[in-house]
């Protein structure tokens, strides 16, 4: 038979908050998916709708399915609720749809990033601050990844020698904003223009944090860590700081990319802007690092892919500052190290590695099955032979037990027995010797 009539193929679907992808990955396959295909979240009833739109164009039937989705996922029921789309992805109604999936995989958009990990190069990070070599390997230890897009993703990657790597997804972009003051910490210059420059930094911190509360106010809320350290953080602090308020209506805001653009070109504000970001992620990531207990921390998401913006940060001291003191564990974060990922598309990465994990559990348990085939067979083989010695049926017990003994041989390379091999004592319990060796 063809080895490639028995690979297995994966369907990989991005169901993001407009559009879903979908592309397929098959056994063996190098480099990363293509999504050949992006359809309207709108133009569906259903998500299964539009997984059965897709496979109708392809003529490969998928045996497994991995599904990346934003949003929070319900693992017991295998359920997503997206925040923009009009239907609910579920593991159950999509296997009724298509029943030849073997395995189906929900998994959170920010956990394959956690996923992408495992199959990135060393040429696809690189560290920030440090330049160890022990601290750049992201394939021992645990580590926390923090990724500020237009929200503010953040998964846990536990792993060591012992134990399989296990991702934990967090929401801890909707925590409680952490407390940043800019006065000068134990140790540092204490001069006056330092003290001038940390009290209007606390004062414009005072004006940033008010225009959040009243803008998100309006909208029934408090503001959390991912109203700064994001996409749409950014353009929060600029208007803060620019107007004083923050506008609601989307055509009046300043986007993040226009934002580092003009702090290129040395516009103040936008240099400010950034400032502040890096103070707040500084305090978001040692919060992280203080109640993981992780030494490593990986930055990825859209705006830490800007060569720039990773420039700024290795520059702020106000990163290093909010981020290494906290009473009791000045030390122990200063061992911390840092990385950033170059790739840009660390999800589509880490649906792969999802895809070919799910392709060697789904090989793992053919394997059990057809072991557990082979036993049951063996021991009807052998309740043959029984049978086959009360008839004293020698000739048709000699080819059972040989049928048996190919079937699991006590050494791979022993050779096919020859009746020559066997002696009967016949009138008493039969002892069968082979090689010279009683079995």
């Amino acid at each position: 038979m063809n080895q490639s009539v028995n690979k297995e193929i994966v369907l990989i679907c991005d169901i993001g908050g407009t559009n879903v992808r979908f592309g397929l990955y098959e056994e063996g396959q190098k480099g990363n998916v293509d999504f050949d295909a992006k359809y309207k979240c709108s133009e569906f009833t259903s998500f299964e709708e539009a997984v059965s739109t897709y496979l109708s164009t392809k003529s490969k039937k998928p045996t497994l399915c991995v599904i990346g989705a934003a949003g929070n996922i319900d693992e017991y029921n295998g359920e997503v609720l997206t925040t923009n789309t009009p239907w609910k992805a579920s593991t159950s109604k999509l296997r009724q749809q298509c029943p030849f999936f073997k395995h189906i995989r929900l998994v959170n958009d920010f956990a394959l990033q956690g996923w992408a990990v495992e199959e990135l190069t060393r040429a696809q990070y690189r560290s920030v601050f440090s330049t160890s070599e022990q601290q750049k390997n992201l394939k021992e230890g645990s580590l926390v990844l923090i990724g500020p897009g237009t929200g503010l993703g953040t998964c846990l990657i536990l792993q060591d020698r012992k134990h399989p790597r296990t991702i934990y997804t967090s929401e801890a972009g909707h925590s409680t904003m952490p407390h940043v003051d800019f006065n000068p910490k134990p140790g540092e210059m204490s001069a006056t223009t330092t003290v001038k420059q940390a009290e209007k930094d606390n004062r414009d911190n005072q004006i940033l944090l008010t225009a959040l509360k009243k803008y998100y106010a309006k909208k029934g809320q408090v503001p959390v860590t991912e109203h700064i350290v994001s996409g749409t953080g950014i353009t929060n602090v600029y208007h803060a700081f620019r107007d004083g308020v923050i506008p609601s209506e989307k055509s009046q805001r300043v986007p993040s990319e226009r934002i580092e653009e003009l702090a290129k070109n040395g516009d103040p504000i936008a240099l400010k802007t950034f400032k502040f970001f890096n103070a707040y992620l500084g305090a978001h990531a040692g919060t992280l690092a203080a109640t993981t207990k992780t030494q490593k921390i990986f930055f990825c998401g859209g705006l830490m892919a800007s060569d720039w913006v990773i420039a700024q940060l290795e520059k702020s001291a106000e990163f290093k500052r909010q981020f290494i003191f906290r009473a009791g564990m000045t030390d122990a974060m200063k061992t911390v190290s840092f990385s950033a990922s170059l790739y840009r598309d660390m999800a589509t990465l880490g649906a792969v590695s999802r895809a070919k994990r799910l392709i060697a559990v789904t090989k793992a348990e053919e394997a059990k099955r057809q072991a557990t085939t082979d036993i049951v067979r063996s021991l009807a083989v052998l309740g043959e032979v029984v049978a086959s010695i009360k008839r004293k049926d020698v000739t048709q017990y000699y080819n059972k037990l040989v049928e048996a003994i190919h079937r699991y041989p006590a050494e791979s390379n022993d050779p096919t027995p020859s009746p020559q091999t066997f002696k009967i004592r016949s009138g008493k319990k039969e002892i069968f010797k082979r090689n010279g060796r009683t079995r």
